[in-house]
C-alpha cells in the first residue's frame, strides 16, 4: 500500500471514530463525511451532495530529502478543510447565537484529535496555520493546516527482506545405525 493512502485513509477511519457522541450540552452533530479534497465546495454541480459536517483532506507539498537505504524523508503539510451547516446568525444579541457558534466548538474537536495524532511513518501533527471563509453563505468553512514529517520506505530494496540470524547448535552423535552403504560411523550434526 502507498504511504500517502495509509496515511489517508487511516485519518478518516479515527476521525470518523473520534468526531462522534460529543457531550450533548455541546449540542454538536457527528462527522457526517470524510473524504479526499477534490474541488467539491468549489464546484458542486459536479459533485454529489455531501452530508454535513465534513472534512476533507488534501496532502500539499512535501519536500523530500534521503536519508540512506534509499529512503526519503518528506517534511510537509496535511491541509484539513472543515465544512458546517449554519443557519443561525451569531451577532451579538441574536436569539441563536449558541447555536450559530458551535461551529467553533466543533473546530475546537477536530483540533483536539488531530493535534500529536501521529502513525507509524508519521511524526506527530502540528497544527501550523488556521483561516476560516468569509462567504456569505449558510455553509462554514475552516481550513487547518498540521506540519509532519513522513518517512517513506517503499523504494528502499532492503525492506523487502529480512536478513536472516541463524542460530547455530552442535550436537554430538554418539552412536547412529545406518545402512552399510552409506559407511557413516559415529560423527557430528550441525
Amino acid at each position: 500500500m502507498s504511504l500517502k493512502k495509509d496515511i489517508f485513509t487511516q485519518i478518516g477511519t479515527y476521525l470518523k471514530a473520534t468526531l462522534q457522541n460529543f457531550d450533548p450540552a455541546l449540542n454538536l452533530p457527528n462527522l457526517a463525511f470524510f473524504d479526499k479534497q477534490m474541488g467539491q465546495f468549489t464546484k458542486p454541480a459536479t459533485s454529489y451532495a455531501i452530508p454535513l459536517p465534513c472534512i476533507l483532506m488534501e496532502l500539499r507539498d512535501f519536500k523530500y530529502e534521503s536519508v540512506g537505504k534509499n529512503q526519503q524523508k518528506g517534511n510537509g503539510i496535511l491541509r484539513f478543510y472543515i465544512y458546517f451547516e449554519n443557519y443561525a446568525d451569531a451577532f451579538t444579541g441574536s436569539a441563536n447565537q449558541a447555536q450559530a457558534l458551535r461551529f467553533y466548538d466543533f473546530c475546537q474537536k477536530v483540533n483536539q484529535a488531530l493535534q500529536g495524532f501521529d502513525l507509524p511513518y508519521m511524526a506527530p501533527l502540528t497544527r501550523v496555520f488556521e483561516t476560516e471563509d468569509t462567504n456569505e453563505d449558510m455553509i462554514i468553512s475552516s481550513t487547518v493546516d498540521y506540519g509532519t514529517i513522513i518517512t517513506d520506505t517503499s523504494t528502499d530494496e532492503s525492506a523487502n527482506f529480512t536478513l536472516a540470524n541463524p542460530t547455530l547448535s552442535v550436537n554430538k552423535v554418539h552412536s547412529i545405525t545406518r545402512p552399510a552403504k552409506n559407511g557413516f560411523v559415529d560423527g557430528y550434526l550441525m
